[in-house]
């Protein structure tokens, strides 16, 4: 049997992450306290307690998911599982390298703490956000946010599977590419839990 691993991107994070996992696992708790002494921060204590405002921030968000992929796969690791390939979400393309040895886990962490800074301070100069459009063809979707381009800037960002495109970009731009959306037939349109709108033009600064 061949696995795949696949590690998420920002927008998955939630107060609690990990607790469970690291409470019964030595190896998750490791990946955490391995995280606070590389930050200089209690890192564990803001995935498992939030509050979820402040989890949220990219600077937060990032170095906490990467973390909580890390518990988990060493976890797996640890009852004898190992993949046969890794992949991820933009943050979770670090979690990937973790998994697969190409970066250390120490180095990881402190490197998406940085990469969450800039992508953080983007947010702050040029605020934005993202939304899942649900049940359209990327194309029906690019359409809808050139509709939409009078109320700023708004692009399709992600195409997560067939059905599944996430939009970023100011905040009335995406409101009404959703409303569009809907209009064109889309089943939902989900804002995401996220401080800014990556993969877009409002992230060039980072």
């Amino acid at each position: 049997m061949k696995l795949a691993f696949l590690f998420p991107g920002q927008g998955a994070q939630k107060p609690g992450m990990g607790r469970a996992l690291a409470e019964k696992h030595p190896e998750a708790m490791a990946a955490f306290e391995a995280a606070d002494k590389a930050l200089g921060i209690p890192l564990s204590r803001l995935c498992w307690e939030g509050p979820l405002d402040e989890l949220t921030k990219s600077v937060n968000a990032q170095p906490a998911l990467l973390t909580h992929g890390v518990a988990a796969w060493r976890t797996i690791e640890a009852a004898g599982l190992k993949p046969s390939w890794a992949a991820g979400h933009s943050l979770g393309e670090y979690t990937a390298c973790v998994a697969t040895g190409a970066i250390a886990f120490e180095e990881a962490v402190r490197l998406v703490r940085r990469r969450g800074e800039l992508m953080y301070r983007a947010g702050q100069e040029r605020p934005g956000t993202m939304a899942a459009i649900l049940g359209l063809t990327r194309e029906q979707v690019e359409e809808a946010c050139t509709a939409a381009s009078e109320a700023g800037v708004v692009v399709a960002a992600n195409d997560n599977a067939p059905g599944q495109v996430v939009i970023s970009g100011e905040i009335p731009a995406v409101e009404r590419a959703c409303e569009i959306a809907k209009q064109n037939g889309a089943k939902r349109a989900i804002r995401l839990e996220v401080s800014g709108a990556f993969h877009s033009p409002l992230m060039a600064s980072a």
